[in-house]
């Protein structure tokens, strides 16, 4: 299996990945079935005969980075360190989408979102350290507002004189 690493610098997403996917271990076995695996397709890069593969200069502590053991099937491959950022910004995407799905269901539920925003934290193991819950709640609350103002925007469109 081929490993790369990516840095993941936010404590909450990196805990976040590792718990979903990880079996709470920072090393994240690649599935091509999951969206994560078909992602790191997309990011990964062929090695051609006798190249050797570049490394990237990062200064993070070694229990920042997420590890990817790569399937089988890409052996050939690599992800390449311009694209390893872009994996690390989905990381987060991914942490924010499955949030605010959370706290939809958790609504939808009859479940306040002072108490949603704690079970996801929960279920993930998210702590106040890494991230307080007040911080996911305004998140939460500027995506209701800009759902509110999107909805808004479809009901009463701007009259363009």
């Amino acid at each position: 299996m081929l490993k790369s690493r990516i840095p993941v610098p936010e404590a909450h997403v990196r805990q976040f990945i590792m718990a979903r996917y990880g079996n709470n271990t920072n090393t994240v076995d690649i599935n091509r079935k999951t969206m994560l695996g078909i992602l790191c397709v997309l990011a990964s890069e062929k090695v051609g005969f006798r190249h050797v593969l570049p490394r990237s200069a990062q200064d993070l502590h070694p229990e920042q980075y997420i590890t990817l053991l790569l399937p089988d099937s890409l052996r050939n491959n690599f992800i390449h360190p311009s694209k390893v950022q872009a994996v690390a910004q989905f990381f987060g995407y991914l942490f924010t989408q499955a949030f605010l799905e959370c706290c939809e269901t958790s609504l939808a539920l009859g479940i306040t979102d002072y108490e949603a925003v704690q079970l996801f934290m929960e279920r993930y193991g998210i702590t106040e350290d890494m991230i307080a819950s007040d911080t996911l709640r305004k998140k939460w609350r500027d995506h209701q507002r800009y759902m509110m103002y999107k909805t808004e925007q479809m009901i009463y469109p701007r009259q363009v004189a």
